[in-house]
């Protein structure tokens, strides 16, 4: 990605090249697509975060045209959460897409709210770990600043209902199932999948790298959230103990995975004592015919003091003649000045 300087005063920011069309784009491979959509919804992100100017791509179709073809519903979708109560000025000359973006769709820093890709920012939401948009992430760490942290434990309903009394039953049945120092290979457990409980099978020798992608967002969630715990080496479908084989990951090496990818998550604080997340990981053995044949990785995630973040938000301005990404605090600045 570079500035193309066109012996125009308009900025202009050339996003490489890019296939569009609806159809077109969803024949693409999916890496491709993936990658194409990063880089211009980048260009666009760093653009409006810094005034005003054009994103420019090359377009890989020959045949395209814009008013007939659109422009893929993917890059719809990612332009709109971007900046989502405006909408873009599209533009084709000959083999070249551009959107155009005025002052008028750049963010008002009064407002405080920079254009955004992903803010990283995680919540549990029934039992799924679930992306804060932009709005849901000001309100959650605006009531933490104005509090100054968050306890150590949720306060609970002054007349909790049916659907409270439930999770905290769930959350027990987890507890105790923790606590195990033994399981039983093909042996039912108890209790759902809840706000306060996720449990994967991973039965695979990629489990590491499985591991490795969903940590982040759940560590994220049940920490922004009332903390919770994650199980590794149980079935979904029929909730049944299938465990892991140490061949396809070592539990020590899992468990230095699971510490380093933990200690490398961002956090930021507005409360004084400025804690480390809070976590306890343990592995169970599984037997077999009384012979420990694989493992459960248990972890069990506290609720955090402040805000637990997957990543550092995907937010773009251009700097020093470049694009460059915000820091986490000059975002969270930014998102709540």
């Amino acid at each position: 990605m570079n500035i193309t300087d066109e012996g125009t005063p308009v900025l202009i920011l050339n996003a490489g090249g890019i296939t569009l069309g609806t159809e077109s784009r969803k024949t693409m491979e999916n890496h491709d697509r993936v990658e194409e959509n990063r880089n211009i919804t980048k260009a666009l992100c760093a653009l409006i975060n810094s005034g005003e100017g054009k994103v420019k791509a090359h377009i890989k179709n020959p045949d395209y045209i814009l008013s007939k073809h659109g422009i893929g519903e993917d890059l719809e979708t990612s332009f709109k959460n971007i900046l989502p109560s405006r909408p873009l000025d599209f533009k084709q000359y000959q083999s070249y897409f551009f959107i155009c973006v005025e002052k008028s769709q750049s963010p008002d820093v009064s407002v405080g709210k920079p254009a955004t890709i992903a803010t990283n920012l995680y919540m549990r939401n029934g039992a799924s770990s679930v992306e804060m948009n932009l709005d849901a992430a000001q309100k959650f760490l605006d009531n933490i600043k104005v509090a100054g942290g968050r306890s150590p434990s949720a306060r609970p309903s002054d007349r909790p209902g049916d659907d409270t009394q439930e999770e905290g039953h769930i959350q027990e049945l987890a507890a105790a199932f923790f606590k195990q120092s033994k399981l039983t290979k093909k042996e039912n457990f108890l209790f759902s999948e809840s706000k306060n409980v996720e449990y994967k099978s991973f039965e695979t020798k990629k489990l590491l790298q499985r591991v490795k992608e969903i940590l982040p967002r759940t560590v994220s969630a049940f920490a922004n959230t009332d903390g919770g715990y994650l199980f590794i080496g149980l079935d979904e479908k029929k909730q049944e103990i299938v465990g892991f084989e140490a061949k396809n990951c070592q539990p020590k090496c899992l468990e230095s995975e699971i510490e380093k990818c933990i200690q490398q998550l961002p956090v930021t604080h507005f409360c004084e004592e400025r804690e480390k997340i809070k976590y306890k990981c343990k592995f169970i053995e599984v037997h077999d015919s009384g012979v420990v044949c694989k493992y459960v990785c248990a972890l069990r995630v506290e609720r955090f003091c402040c805000a637990v973040f997957a990543a550092e938000p995907e937010s773009w301005h251009m700097k020093d003649g470049g694009v460059k990404r915000f820091t986490i605090e000059e975002w969270i600045k930014l998102l709540m000045s």
